[in-house]
């Protein structure tokens, strides 16, 4: 797809257009070929290794710390949410569970106090909501990822930062496993498109 088309469906001027897919080219989620158009660029798995990686050196890190100073009432406060997920399952209310997962996490980042890992871990949510979102289209991902952050929540509510720790560990590194064992040709069409972007 061309930018001129793309502005025309959108109702935007060129520049907007230009601007998007600029930062998008930036934060290597596209490439850009001159003359021939702009193309969602197709998944590394090593990408997917570092990015897991990274992640379980800041999460594990920001949930130990989160566990000993997240507040009483923020901790019910996800109890709440996460019973009434369970209770109505997460694979039926999808988007539910994208908002618990993201406000999970978000709330995690957040109390720790380390507002440079917070920006760190918020700057790769595209990223990390992009393999949640592969991840799930595996049969009982979803759910499997619902019974880890709930392990990782029960370890935060006793007070237990090696815990919360360790399940936090084991969440995201189920993820990236996922991943591994996803069908070659599922996973080679991830990131993939044909249209031009």
């Amino acid at each position: 797809m061309s930018e001129v088309r793309l502005a025309e469906e959108l109702q935007l001027g060129r520049s907007p257009i230009r601007s998007a897919l600029s930062r998008l080219e930036g934060e290597n989620w596209v490439r850009v070929f001159p003359q021939s158009g702009t193309f969602v660029r197709e998944v590394d798995p090593q990408e997917i290794e570092e990015l897991a990686e990274l992640r379980l050196l800041l999460e594990t890190h920001t949930t130990r710390i989160a566990a000993m100073h997240i507040s009483a009432t923020e901790l019910e406060q996800l109890r709440g949410e996460f019973d009434v997920l369970k209770a109505k399952g997460a694979e039926d209310h999808i988007d539910d569970f994208w908002a618990l997962d993201d406000r999970f996490h978000s709330s995690i980042y957040r109390e720790a106090g380390n507002r440079r890992i917070e920006e760190i871990l918020r700057n790769l949510k595209d990223q990390i909501r992009w393999v949640r979102a592969a991840t799930a289209t595996l049969p009982g991902r979803v759910t499997e990822s619902l019974l880890e952050m709930d392990r990782v929540l029960d370890a935060m509510e006793a007070r237990d930062p090696d815990a919360a720790a360790e399940a936090m560990s084991r969440h995201i590194g189920n993820i990236a496993n996922s991943f591994k064992t996803m069908p070659r040709d599922q996973f080679s069409r991830l990131g993939k498109t044909d249209d031009k972007a």
